[in-house]
């Protein structure tokens, strides 16, 4: 019987290629989609999930109370995790693993290798007792107990030892101080699934930012110096709200008063590891937005895919009626009917997931480069791979075979061997609903498309309030670097190509971390607003092309602009202040009794110091104490002829700063990398909705084929009786156009919805505009009708004869 059912399947295949080879490449095709886009999820998803003991670890948050103009923080004070550790008995364990701020690289030098790595970070000795890392060589008890030791990757140690060991050796890391001395204790595999990525991990106590963490006054300061990452791990089955409680409590008794005096108060938080990479604390807009997204067109592209099989199955129902009648007239069985018919659908289905492994393998270095993902098939996901694919093969021959075999099996022999089936009325409502399904989605895709591109070329060329172009950075990440910043300065100003320099310590495109809070005349620091602080070289306003509403800017006369402010105009209203009225102003900050005064000598126009995602933060500007801690020197060069400028720069600086080696970027791509994600994003959902438009519309030329050979003898009759060929094709198109309107009425709203939804993730996005759907209808529209008019003008341009010959 198998044998039977499998030799009239491969035969009915065979007698309906046109049909069968549509089914086969676009089932294909949407499997492969739904396998990447799983690929992609499953590899998301798969961030720290390594970890033991992942739900008891967390990162405690820090929220600030309402008013003071501070946004919440997954950070906190220096003093927070050891104090935590020893005063709450749920906290098993306690470490803090800290970015320095403004470091974003680390020069190291081993004997005459010399060159800057990304990703270094201090951290305390306990670090490996709470997140997990698989060390090649040395132990994880006491790699990091003593001062200027650190823990390296694999990865880092062949660069800088090749193939030789690397334990015990010691290297020269510049990590935002002067240069130390560091003795390897630890080599741990790298390890890129993490929330946070390290190439090196020094430890906490280490020469330079060491001195300060384990000064007195880091340690008993709770109320400011929010900048330090601290995770916990509770014991298992603690109480996270009972330590949340306990912790607030902790910090009330240490850092009440402080706080008290700031004019401010904090609440501590938990924030699982687990969900810290997909959710983000505080994120504007968090990565498992995206998951859904993909998760949602890994499913609809699929769904098209089956509709395409569903609908030409049931279309071709009239050519097996005779068979279906015959054999239950033989005394075949309903159920038996159902499974021979899902059988066939199995196969092909089957045939469909080989092919559509093949495309798995050929596209994903090609995906790979689309998605920024390093995804190749090994132990960590094949055993997902092969459940995914499983899944998907049951799913799609439920979902492709079901509805064709119920159908099928439920004809009437009586009426099928008589010719009197009546089988339109339920098949063609069936079929035209899931045409419109169909096109639902790829309308909604479309309008997705359009809209994240419209908000990304919108973010491309809205007006920052500064001048990005022509902008060269040269990161002074080393304290040679700095000290010889005010030489740099002289000497470029003297080039050709060169027309301004000056410098700062953080660029636009990048958040301001220091802050302070500062109150008016006749107010305290119960009043104060808190403010991003950024200290700029003189010039610097001028350079990048903010503009100045009111009063002046820097001198070059450091000590006469000390506690000298200048103010955007946001800053000024939350003080109250028209422009104008705000200079000659003076405002104030009070710490342990001591009151600091400033004036403020200029305002000017806001500007976007980081991404469009977020909403302009209240700013000011003042100059530093010497020249000599700028952490960047910025440019604004002749671009006609930047080779040559930069190599006659890169000329200066070696000769100036001979021990650090010279680097650079352009500002304005360095922007742009804030959208790099959303960019990776639009262009998933370009590519893979090309993909669902093109599985729709095989479908629908599969449709419009039969269509046509259905009414061959009417198009036939048509022609002989005067109708064009025109007359003929807008016959056979109607219908369909009928459907793609329905279909663009329904999805309407759920890409409105939905794009409204990913829009809010902007501070600033573009409005959602009804031509947004005209276009995307239009273009299903035209291509629907581009598809559908080959088969019509084939058969409309057709012999009538030929069709009548039999009459």
């Amino acid at each position: 019987m198998l044998k039977n059912y499998l030799v009239i399947a491969i035969r009915n295949i065979r007698r309906t290629k046109t049909y069968s080879t549509i089914n086969i490449f676009g089932l294909s095709m949407g499997v492969a989609c739904c396998l990447l886009l799983t690929l992609y999820v499953q590899d998301e998803l798969s961030y720290d999930k390594h970890q033991n003991r992942l739900d008891d670890l967390y990162r405690v948050t820090t929220t600030f109370s309402a008013g003071v103009g501070i946004e919440p923080f997954s950070t906190t004070s220096p003093p927070v995790a050891l104090t935590l550790k020893q005063e709450i008995p749920e906290v098993e364990n306690a470490a803090r693993i800290l970015n320095p701020p403004g470091v974003t690289q680390s020069l190291i030098k081993y004997e005459d290798k010399v060159f800057y790595e990304t990703d270094g970070l201090l951290a305390d000795s306990t670090m490996f007792n709470l997140l997990t890392y698989e060390f090649i060589e040395g132990s994880p008890d006491h790699a990091l107990t003593d001062p200027n030791t650190v823990v390296i990757t694999d990865k880092l140690a062949r660069k800088l030892f090749d193939n030789e060991p690397a334990l015990d050796k010691l290297i020269t890391i510049s990590l935002g101080a002067p240069p130390v001395n560091y003795k390897i204790t630890g080599v741990v595999k790298d390890n890129p699934k993490t929330h946070f990525h390290g190439n090196f991990f020094a430890s906490m106590y280490s020469t330079g930012w060491g001195d300060f963490l384990k000064s007195p006054d880091a340690l008993n300061e709770w109320a400011g110096n929010n900048f330090v990452p601290t995770y916990l791990k509770l014991v298992p089955g603690a109480d996270k709200d009972m330590v949340i409680k306990k912790m607030n409590q902790v910090l009330l008794n240490h850092g009440g008063k402080a706080m008290e005096a700031l004019g401010m108060t904090k609440t501590l938080g938990l924030e699982p590891v687990k969900d810290i990479y997909l959710k983000g604390f505080n994120a504007k807009s968090p990565r498992i937005t995206y998951i859904y997204v993909i998760s949602s067109i890994a499913i609809f592209i699929l769904v098209i895919a089956c509709i395409n099989f569903m609908n030409l199955s049931t279309a071709r129902a009239t050519k097996r009626a005779n068979e279906i009648g015959v054999r239950k007239v033989m005394g075949a069985v309903r159920s038996s009917l159902i499974w021979q018919i899902m059988g066939e659908a199995m196969i092909i289905v089957l045939i469909s997931i080989v092919f559509a492994v093949v495309m798995v393998q050929v596209s994903l270095p090609f995906f790979n480069q689309l998605t920024a993902k390093t995804i190749n098939f090994g132990s960590e996901n094949i055993a997902y791979f092969i459940i995914g694919l499983a899944g998907v093969t049951i799913v799609t021959g439920v979902l492709a075979g079901g509805y064709p075999a119920f159908y099928l099996s439920s004809f009437q022999p009586a009426q099928v061997l008589k010719g009197k089936s009546s089988m339109g009325n339920a098949s063609g409502l069936m079929r035209r609903s899931l045409v419109v399904v169909q096109f639902m989605i790829a309308i909604t895709l479309v309008c997705g498309m359009i809209i994240i591109s419209q908000q990304l070329e919108f973010m491309r060329v809205q007006d920052l309030g500064f001048d990005s172009k022509a902008k060269v950075i040269i990161p002074l990440r080393t304290e040679s670097a700095k000290g010889k910043y005010t030489s740099l300065k002289s000497e470029l100003s003297k080039m050709a190509g060169v027309s301004a320099v000056s410098a700062t310590n953080y660029l636009p495109g990048n958040n301001i971390f220091s802050d302070m809070s500062f109150f008016k005349d006749g107010g305290t620091m119960s009043s104060a607003v808190n403010i991003k602080r950024n200290d700029v070289d003189y010039g610097y306003m001028h350079l990048m092309g903010i503009k100045l509403i009111a009063g002046r800017n820097f001198t070059d006369n450091y000590e006469m602009e000390q506690n000298k402010l200048i103010l955007t105009r946001s800053t000024a209203k939350n003080f109250g202040f028209e422009p104008d009225q705000a200079v000659g102003q003076s405002l104030h900050f009070e710490w342990q009794g001591k009151k600091s005064d400033f004036e403020i000598i200029g305002v000017m126009e806001d500007y976007h110091q980081t991404s469009m995602k977020q909403e302009i933060k209240p700013t000011l500007f003042q100059m530093a104490r010497n020249p000599n801690l700028y952490d960047f020197l910025v440019a604004n060069i002749d671009s006609k002829n930047f080779e040559t400028v930069i190599s006659t720069i890169k000329s200066k600086w070696t000769d100036i700063v001979s021990d650090t080696p010279f680097e650079y970027s352009f500002l304005d791509q360095d922007i742009q990398k804030q959208y790099d994600e959303d960019k990776r994003f639009s262009s998933i959902i370009t590519y893979f909705t090309i993909i669902a438009m093109l599985i729709s519309c095989l479908g629908l030329y599969g449709l419009s084929s039969y269509m046509a050979e259905r009414r061959f003898k009417e198009i036939g009759m048509r022609k002989v009786l005067g109708a064009s060929v025109k007359q003929i094709v807008v016959m056979m198109s109607s219908e369909f156009v009928r459907l793609i309107m329905i279909a663009l009425v329904i999805s309407v709203p759920v890409a409105w919805y939905g794009m409204t939804q990913w829009l809010n993730g902007f501070a600033y996005h573009i409005p959602v505009n009804f031509l947004v759907f005209v276009d995307a209808g239009g273009a299903a529209l035209l291509i629907a009708l581009i598809t559908v008019s080959f088969e019509s003008v084939k058969a409309a341009s057709s012999n009538p004869v030929t069709a009548l010959r039999s009459e």
